[in-house]
Protein backbone atom coordinates (compact mmCIF):
# COMPACT_ATOMS: atom_id res chain seq x y z
CA UNK A 1 0.00 0.00 0.00
CA UNK A 2 1.17 3.50 -0.66
CA UNK A 3 -1.22 5.66 1.21
CA UNK A 4 -2.87 5.47 4.50
CA UNK A 5 -6.31 7.64 5.03
CA UNK A 6 -7.34 8.23 8.38
CA UNK A 7 -11.29 8.81 9.32
CA UNK A 8 -11.81 10.17 12.71
CA UNK A 9 -15.40 11.43 12.80
CA UNK A 10 -17.82 9.37 14.86
CA UNK A 11 -20.10 10.81 12.16
CA UNK A 12 -20.25 8.85 9.38
CA UNK A 13 -20.22 10.39 5.65
CA UNK A 14 -19.65 13.86 6.76
CA UNK A 15 -17.48 16.59 5.82
CA UNK A 16 -14.26 15.07 6.54
CA UNK A 17 -15.15 11.63 5.01
CA UNK A 18 -16.23 13.02 1.94
CA UNK A 19 -12.66 15.39 1.60
CA UNK A 20 -10.54 12.31 2.60
CA UNK A 21 -12.58 10.35 0.18
CA UNK A 22 -11.70 12.34 -2.71
CA UNK A 23 -8.23 12.62 -1.92
CA UNK A 24 -8.12 9.28 -1.77
CA UNK A 25 -10.07 8.87 -5.30
CA UNK A 26 -7.49 11.42 -6.96
CA UNK A 27 -4.69 9.11 -5.62
CA UNK A 28 -5.98 6.46 -6.92
CA UNK A 29 -6.45 7.60 -10.11
CA UNK A 30 -2.65 8.39 -9.92
CA UNK A 31 -2.26 5.11 -9.36
CA UNK A 32 -1.61 4.86 -5.83
CA UNK A 33 -3.27 2.25 -3.68
CA UNK A 34 -4.85 3.16 -0.22
CA UNK A 35 -5.85 1.44 2.50
CA UNK A 36 -8.15 3.31 5.12
CA UNK A 37 -8.27 2.88 8.94
CA UNK A 38 -11.93 4.11 10.54
CA UNK A 39 -10.67 5.08 14.09
CA UNK A 40 -14.60 4.80 15.20
CA UNK A 41 -14.41 1.30 14.00
CA UNK A 42 -11.57 -0.27 15.62
CA UNK A 43 -12.93 -2.12 19.48
CA UNK A 44 -9.80 -2.60 20.62
CA UNK A 45 -8.15 1.17 20.59
CA UNK A 46 -6.25 2.70 23.33
CA UNK A 47 -4.36 5.62 24.20
CA UNK A 48 -0.82 6.30 24.88
CA UNK A 49 0.35 4.81 28.03
CA UNK A 50 3.65 6.38 28.17
CA UNK A 51 5.26 3.41 29.26
CA UNK A 52 8.13 3.72 27.25
CA UNK A 53 8.19 0.21 26.07
CA UNK A 54 8.39 1.33 22.32
CA UNK A 55 11.71 3.31 22.78
CA UNK A 56 13.62 0.40 22.60
CA UNK A 57 12.04 -1.35 19.47
CA UNK A 58 10.56 1.51 17.79
CA UNK A 59 7.18 -0.31 18.03
CA UNK A 60 4.20 0.21 20.36
CA UNK A 61 4.13 -2.47 22.84
CA UNK A 62 -0.13 -2.37 22.71
CA UNK A 63 -1.05 -4.90 21.09
CA UNK A 64 -4.73 -3.17 19.55
CA UNK A 65 -6.21 -2.07 16.48
CA UNK A 66 -4.35 1.30 16.59
CA UNK A 67 -0.68 -0.90 16.19
CA UNK A 68 -2.13 -2.24 12.43
CA UNK A 69 -2.42 1.48 11.53
CA UNK A 70 0.70 2.22 13.41
CA UNK A 71 2.96 -0.29 11.18
CA UNK A 72 0.76 0.26 7.66
CA UNK A 73 2.21 4.07 8.26
CA UNK A 74 5.54 3.30 8.63
CA UNK A 75 5.43 1.49 4.96
CA UNK A 76 3.79 3.47 3.55
CA UNK A 77 4.42 6.86 1.03
CA UNK A 78 1.47 9.32 2.61
CA UNK A 79 -0.97 9.48 4.98
CA UNK A 80 -4.31 10.94 5.30
CA UNK A 81 -5.35 12.59 8.29
CA UNK A 82 -8.70 13.89 9.13
CA UNK A 83 -10.53 15.31 12.43
CA UNK A 84 -13.65 16.91 12.93
CA UNK A 85 -12.93 20.14 15.33
CA UNK A 86 -14.78 19.59 18.94
CA UNK A 87 -14.25 22.76 20.89
CA UNK A 88 -11.08 23.79 19.06
CA UNK A 89 -8.92 20.57 19.16
CA UNK A 90 -9.27 17.22 17.87
CA UNK A 91 -12.02 14.51 18.22
CA UNK A 92 -11.11 12.40 20.90
CA UNK A 93 -11.03 9.21 18.62
CA UNK A 94 -7.95 11.02 16.23
CA UNK A 95 -5.85 12.04 19.71
CA UNK A 96 -5.82 8.54 20.90
CA UNK A 97 -4.15 7.94 17.07
CA UNK A 98 -1.77 10.50 17.51
CA UNK A 99 -0.63 9.91 20.83
CA UNK A 100 0.36 6.79 19.77
CA UNK A 101 2.45 7.93 17.17
CA UNK A 102 4.71 8.66 20.43
CA UNK A 103 6.35 4.72 19.15
CA UNK A 104 7.82 6.86 16.36
CA UNK A 105 10.29 8.62 18.31
CA UNK A 106 13.40 6.93 20.08
CA UNK A 107 14.09 8.31 23.31
CA UNK A 108 16.53 11.72 22.26
CA UNK A 109 13.69 11.97 18.86
CA UNK A 110 14.89 10.84 16.71
CA UNK A 111 12.98 8.80 14.19
CA UNK A 112 12.05 5.10 13.94
CA UNK A 113 10.16 5.81 10.89
CA UNK A 114 11.78 7.15 7.25
CA UNK A 115 11.79 10.64 6.76
CA UNK A 116 9.92 12.60 3.75
CA UNK A 117 6.49 11.10 3.45
CA UNK A 118 3.78 12.57 1.90
CA UNK A 119 0.64 13.83 4.62
CA UNK A 120 -2.59 15.67 4.10
CA UNK A 121 -4.61 17.01 6.55
CA UNK A 122 -8.44 17.99 6.63
CA UNK A 123 -10.58 19.27 9.50
CA UNK A 124 -13.77 20.00 9.52
CA UNK A 125 -15.42 22.77 12.03
CA UNK A 126 -19.50 23.64 12.59
CA UNK A 127 -18.26 27.74 13.39
CA UNK A 128 -15.06 27.87 14.24
CA UNK A 129 -11.47 26.63 14.82
CA UNK A 130 -10.51 24.39 11.54
CA UNK A 131 -7.90 26.36 9.47
CA UNK A 132 -5.99 26.41 12.99
CA UNK A 133 -6.84 22.84 13.90
CA UNK A 134 -5.09 21.88 10.45
CA UNK A 135 -2.08 24.22 10.92
CA UNK A 136 -1.57 22.37 14.50
CA UNK A 137 -2.00 18.78 13.16
CA UNK A 138 0.23 19.69 9.95
CA UNK A 139 2.81 21.55 12.15
CA UNK A 140 3.10 18.27 14.33
CA UNK A 141 3.50 15.44 11.31
CA UNK A 142 6.23 18.16 10.05
CA UNK A 143 8.25 18.84 13.45
CA UNK A 144 8.36 15.82 14.81
CA UNK A 145 7.73 13.11 12.07
CA UNK A 146 9.33 14.88 8.77
CA UNK A 147 6.45 14.57 6.77
CA UNK A 148 6.18 16.70 3.78
CA UNK A 149 3.06 18.38 3.47
CA UNK A 150 1.00 18.13 0.25
CA UNK A 151 -1.86 19.86 1.43
CA UNK A 152 -4.44 20.67 3.58
CA UNK A 153 -8.04 21.43 3.67
CA UNK A 154 -9.98 22.81 6.95
CA UNK A 155 -13.74 23.81 5.99
CA UNK A 156 -16.03 26.35 8.48
CA UNK A 157 -19.53 23.54 7.80
CA UNK A 158 -22.13 25.72 9.21
CA UNK A 159 -22.71 22.15 10.64
CA UNK A 160 -24.11 21.63 7.58
CA UNK A 161 -23.31 17.52 6.95
CA UNK A 162 -22.89 17.47 2.98
CA UNK A 163 -21.13 20.56 3.06
CA UNK A 164 -18.24 19.45 1.35
CA UNK A 165 -20.03 17.34 -0.91
CA UNK A 166 -21.44 20.12 -2.14
CA UNK A 167 -18.80 22.26 -2.74
CA UNK A 168 -16.80 22.44 -5.90
CA UNK A 169 -14.13 24.35 -4.44
CA UNK A 170 -13.76 21.58 -1.48
CA UNK A 171 -13.84 18.79 -4.25
CA UNK A 172 -11.45 20.77 -6.67
CA UNK A 173 -9.03 21.12 -3.86
CA UNK A 174 -9.23 17.49 -2.39
CA UNK A 175 -8.97 16.47 -6.44
CA UNK A 176 -5.60 19.17 -6.74
CA UNK A 177 -3.92 17.24 -2.98
CA UNK A 178 -4.44 13.64 -4.37
CA UNK A 179 -2.40 14.11 -7.72
CA UNK A 180 0.60 14.92 -5.33
CA UNK A 181 0.61 11.90 -3.84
Amino acid sequence: MSIVAILSSPRKGANCDTIVNAIADSAKANGKDVKFFDLCKMENKNGCKSCFGCKKSGNCVQKDDVRELLEAIKSAEGVIVSAPVYFGQPCAQYRIFEDRMFSFLDPAFNLFIDKGKKVAVVTAAGSAGAQELADQIEGRFVNYFKFEPVGKIAVVTGNVPDYAAKNADVLKAADEIGKKF
